[in-house]
């Protein structure tokens, strides 16, 4: 019994070192232009000028700057004579980083705002603005190729928790705008990373290297777990929780972006960088289940190769069935040809198709008609 009592004693004592070790641990950042901090109320503020510093314990977000400005981003938490005060982590960099992120991964992205939409089942409707490139989940290119929006909540099945029924109204999954595009967004600013939900790093060094960017960090402590993180049930979660430090490597090849933890221990993920239209089409597969790939853009690398393809345009529209059996069965052959991108020299001799001005003529028979077509 005394022993037990020895080990429990000696188990308590650790975890009270551990945090009180954590507890001691701060970053300080140097603003790299002028910035007003604001506490909740944003009735109290503090301006910040190039060069000034603010110390912090790990503590960072996505979240929303004041209660009054509406405006939602990377933010910094600290406290200042026992006020927290929240600011843009944009505007500063970690006090001894050795290299800062470059514009082959930096987005500088707009303040998010809440939208006017009812699309909201857990948290505020968010409206990301009007934005030109972001960095999302690879897996977000399957969703949107495949045209299938549940292939999300199969690949991340904690986006399906983020159903409701208020007042016995059920409102689905992709009625939230947490089931969006940034559900899986990628911010890389020079203090703090964001990784998708509930997933977020304050930055304490940054190396430039030959395949990217190697990151000191901490998981903030302002993290939590819940069932729609980006990463819930991987061995990342398993092994960290918030206020860990660890070390990212970030392996960039054109518009790919691989992040594997402490070397190569564990691989977190495959981001990639995307366009507007790919982000408007993705949208609007999530919230209405339609989207137009025509001119969509999909990442490469930097070698100009993609994992990805788009489907291939129909090269006719669909034809109008005629009066005869047999006339509706070469429309249908005409089609299967066309669409199959086949080469005519691979079919045999008697079913060799020409298709002239629209008339379609089976070479060796005695069998002519016109395909009409939809003007």
């Amino acid at each position: 019994m005394k022993n037990n009592r020895r080990i429990t004693i000696l188990s308590f004592l650790g975890i009270m070192i551990s945090g009180i070790l954590f507890a001691q641990e701060s970053l300080t950042y140097v603003a790299e232009s002028d910035t007003t901090a604001y506490n909740w109320g944003g009735d109290k503020t503090i301006v910040s000028h190039i060069g000034d510093r603010i110390t912090i314990n790990g503590k960072v977000a996505h979240n929303v700057l004041s209660r009054d400005l509406n405006g939602y981003h990377l933010l910094i938490f600290y406290q200042e004579s026992d006020i927290e005060y929240r600011v843009l982590a944009k505007d500063f960099l970690p006090l001894n980083t050795e290299d800062t992120f470059s514009n082959d991964i930096f987005i500088d992205y707009p303040m998010d705002h809440e939208g006017s939409e009812d699309r909201q089942v857990i948290g505020p409707a968010i409206d990301i603005g009007d934005v030109n490139e972001m960095w999302v989940p690879a897996y977000y290119c399957d969703v949107l190729i495949g045209k299938r929006r549940n292939r999300l909540i199969e690949i991340h099945r904690g986006v399906n928790s983020l159903n409701d029924t208020p007042n016995g109204q059920p409102i689905y999954w992709y009625d939230s705008t947490q089931a969006d595009i940034q559900n899986g967004r990628a911010m890389f600013y020079n203090a703090v990373i964001k990784l998708g939900v509930r997933t977020h790093f304050a930055v304490k060094n940054i190396i430039k290297t030959e395949y990217g960017y190697r990151v000191d960090c901490i998981e903030t402590i302002f993290d939590g777990r819940s069932s729609y993180s980006s990463f819930t049930g991987s061995e990342f979660w398993n092994r960290y929780k918030p206020g860990d430090a660890m070390t990212l490597y970030l392996y960039l090849d054109g518009d790919y972006l691989d992040i594997w933890v402490d070397g190569r221990s564990i691989f977190l993920g495959r981001f990639v960088k995307v366009g507007r239209e790919f982000i408007r089409q993705y949208q609007s597969l999530i919230k209405t289940n339609t989207c137009d790939l025509s001119r969509v853009q999909l990442p490469r690398r930097a070698d100009g190769s993609t994992d990805y393809s788009l489907p291939a345009p129909s090269l006719i529209e669909e034809a109008p069935p005629l009066n005869t059996d047999n006339a509706a069965a070469g429309v249908n052959q005409a089609d299967d040809f066309i669409q199959s991108g086949k080469s005519s020299q691979s079919l045999p001799l008697w079913a060799l198709i020409a298709i002239i001005g629209g008339a379609v003529v089976l070479a060796g028979g005695i069998v002519l008609f016109i395909v009409k077509r939809k003007k």
